[in-house]
């Protein structure tokens, strides 16, 4: 499956997981979206549904930095927006928070959920806290993967449910 990168270079150089995704020839480096937008705004969330098209033409991720990115910008980026359902980060700087997920760990995410696991465990293993990212939402993963977005909206629901502690 093809991987695409934009990067807005926003990001510290030394930190930029999209660029040693392109580096490692695991992405390309683009300046369009192609396929499916990775985009933390989308109303969509990513699903075994959308595996054909990201087959056909890819998955975009937007390497850029979480304080400095707006709606704004995603919503220019043609393509099929998507985001991902709760998972938790398992890099040092945003360990254990919730949506604020590096590039190389939407890369990883993105392919469990679409059932290219070994794919998937293949990129985390360049990072030394890739694992970490895998066993951390491990539970998450194998409960999103290969299922449709409805039943993943429902999954994701209740795990929020849980957390917040409402009924």
């Amino acid at each position: 499956m093809k991987v695409y990168i934009i990067d807005y270079h926003r990001d510290d150089p030394k930190k930029c997981t999209g660029r040693k995704l392109i580096k490692l020839n695991f992405a390309e480096l683009t300046r369009y979206g192609k396929g499916i937008i990775l985009d933390p705004y989308s109303k969509r969330i990513l699903s075994i549904l959308d595996k054909d098209i990201a087959l056909k033409t890819g998955i975009t991720i937007v390497d850029t930095s979480w304080n400095s990115t707006s709606k704004i910008e995603f919503e220019k980026i043609k393509g099929e927006h998507r985001r991902l359902p709760i998972l938790f980060a398992g890099n040092p700087t945003n360990y254990g928070i919730a949506y604020k997920l590096s590039s190389i760990e939407a890369v990883i995410a993105s392919l469990y959920i679409l059932n290219e696991v070994e794919e998937a465990i293949k990129i985390a293993n360049i990072i030394k806290w890739g694992h970490t990212f895998l066993e951390l939402n491990k539970e998450l993963l194998e409960s999103y993967r290969n299922k449709s977005e409805n039943e993943i909206l429902e999954i994701e629901r209740e795990v929020i449910e849980k957390i917040i502690g409402e009924p």
